[in-house]
């Protein structure tokens, strides 16, 4: 296997808004747009059947890897409870149910889990205790459930067919 590189870094706050605010005046960062990761097939330790979840969030300009804010939210592994440095991403893993199998036989267990409704894997988090307390997490280069965060659609580039939070930027 070839070495992968981290796309972002999640960090799992209290109050998004002023997060933003925190970490654009410590890093010089620029922050996108708030919306949301809003799901009906998330399951994880609160629930292991599919259920809602719906997580604001903030990804950087700068990067990679990307920081990703994150606002707690829910019982399971968005919870207050997991406030601090979240989760080391990877994207564009096309076999997701694969990497979760080869991640069993070194004895990695995974604790989050996001289908979409055709029942195909769009994400899914590594357990801390099997990863040295950090989540991994792995992202498939599918469409995700992301909405603006008023609820409206995010916008999608037609050059890429990728939806884009950003919206068209200029040349």
């Amino acid at each position: 296997m070839s070495a992968r590189l981290i796309h972002h870094i999640g960090i799992l706050v209290p109050d998004l808004e002023g997060a933003i605010e925190l970490w654009s005046a410590i890093t010089g960062y620029t922050f996108g747009p708030i919306h949301r990761y809003r799901s009906t097939h998330y399951v994880d330790d609160s629930d292991p059947t599919p259920h809602f979840h719906d997580a604001r969030l903030s990804f950087s300009v700068e990067g990679a890897p990307h920081i990703e804010l994150l606002e707690a939210t829910g019982e399971g592994t968005h919870s207050l409870a997991q406030a601090g440095v979240h989760h080391l991403a990877f994207t564009e893993i096309l076999e997701l149910d694969d990497e979760i199998e080869r991640l069993a036989q070194l004895g990695v267990t995974v604790n989050g889990v996001d289908r979409n409704p055709q029942g195909e894997p769009l994400l899914f988090f590594t357990e801390p205790r099997t990863t040295s307390r950090v989540r991994v997490e792995f992202v498939a280069p599918l469409d995700h459930p992301n909405v603006m965060d008023d609820g409206s659609p995010l916008w999608r580039d037609p050059a890429t067919g990728r939806l884009d939070p950003w919206g068209p930027r200029d040349s």
